[in-house]
């Protein structure tokens, strides 16, 4: 039978290097998967951000809530709503400041075709793009035949535009009649750090406060069970954080492998600094933890619907030979949500026994 700083020492070990290895797996086959399966890495990503988004709210919310003192556990839900605004807040400063060195209007817009990128050219119009097959140089039908099919129609409306603009989106009679009116799905603004240093910073500090944990546990066999809940979610998070960055094709694998370094020590950390304060007065660890823990919760959500759904979105809407891809990555979404969520009430199943 371990002793408890043997079953913490095995903790560290297990939990740092798994981490690191499950993180870095992805990048073993970016680069063949951004070129050949391009539909399968977006479905990769919108199964992680199912399990990030009930990593957030099935697991982090309710542990945070629970573990909130009794006084101020109606506040629970406001620490975790101010974590979302935090880096909400974040990303709107990152905007003001940097704003200036790359467009979010439908001025320099990009459309997706066949999986690639091409540029189109902008129009004054409520907003609506139009590439340039669209343009009155094009449009000599006895010249052109090649041009007799309607191009591909990408509704993208500027985000100072009323609501009103939905009601004229059809009014270009250049329009497919087959296509409903809606809003445009434009890819968020990619240039932009916040996405994945908060994602990198949420996933870290959950998972120093779950170290935490492990680290002020007294008894050794309930270190142990800690292990074993901890792993088995940890282990599934890090590895979409892995496929997350290597969504982005300019990350290097030493920045990949850095950010899943930093990720791994989150948890090694918390088990050092909890062997180091295990005296901690219980009054201040009952507020602060689930305070941070909410904190970082809220983040985790920001990131989850505001930054990578709505990406990988947009980066196939516009694709209208592949029609089902936004069935495959809502199928993609739900598994992740539920394992996670399934994962998260059988461990605390297993913990109140």
């Amino acid at each position: 039978m371990l002793t408890l700083f043997e079953s913490k020492a095995t903790s560290i070990v297990i939990l740092g290097v798994a981490s690191v290895i499950v993180g870095v797996l992805p990048a073993c086959f970016a680069r063949q998967g951004r070129r050949q399966w391009p539909l399968f890495l977006s479905s990769m990503l919108c199964f992680g951000g199912g399990v990030l988004l009930s990593t957030s709210l099935v697991h982090i919310l309710p542990e945070m809530k629970e573990a909130m003192p009794s006084d101020y556990q109606s506040y629970s839900e406001l620490i975790f709503c101010a974590g979302f605004f935090l880096l909400y807040l974040i990303d709107e400063v990152v905007h003001y400041f940097y704003g200036n060195s790359h467009e979010h209007d439908g001025m320099n817009n990009e459309r997706f075709k066949n999986g690639h990128r091409h540029s189109t050219s902008c129009k004054n119009t409520y907003g609506i793009c139009h590439s340039a097959e669209d343009q009155p140089l094009f449009r000599d039908q006895q010249t052109h035949r090649r041009f007799e099919q309607p191009p591909a129609y990408n509704p993208s409306f500027y985000r100072a535009r009323s609501d009103s603009v939905l009601f004229n989106c059809c009014d270009d009679d250049r329009a497919p009649a087959q296509l409903a009116c809606h809003v445009g799905h434009q890819e968020p603004c990619h240039a932009a750090p916040t996405a994945a240093v908060g994602l990198l910073a949420a996933l870290s500090a959950h998972a120093l406060l779950e170290g935490l944990a492990v680290g002020l546990e007294p008894s050794a066999s309930k270190v142990l069970l800690l292990l074993g809940a901890i792993s088995s979610h940890k282990l599934v998070v890090g590895f979409c954080l892995g496929v997350e960055l290597v969504s982005d094709a300019a990350t290097s694998f030493c920045k990949h492998f850095m950010y899943i370094l930093i990720f791994a020590i989150g948890s090694v950390t918390g088990i050092v600094i909890g062997m180091l304060i295990s005296n901690i007065p219980e009054e201040v660890s009952k507020f602060v933890i689930p305070v941070c823990q909410g904190l970082a919760g809220g983040t985790l959500l920001y990131v989850t619907v505001c930054e990578i759904i709505p990406r990988e979105r947009a980066r196939w809407h516009n694709q209208h030979h592949k029609k089902h891809a936004g069935l495959v990555q809502f199928t993609a979404i739900t598994l992740g949500f539920f394992l996670m969520t399934i994962l998260s009430r059988y461990l605390d199943h297993e913990e109140d026994q």
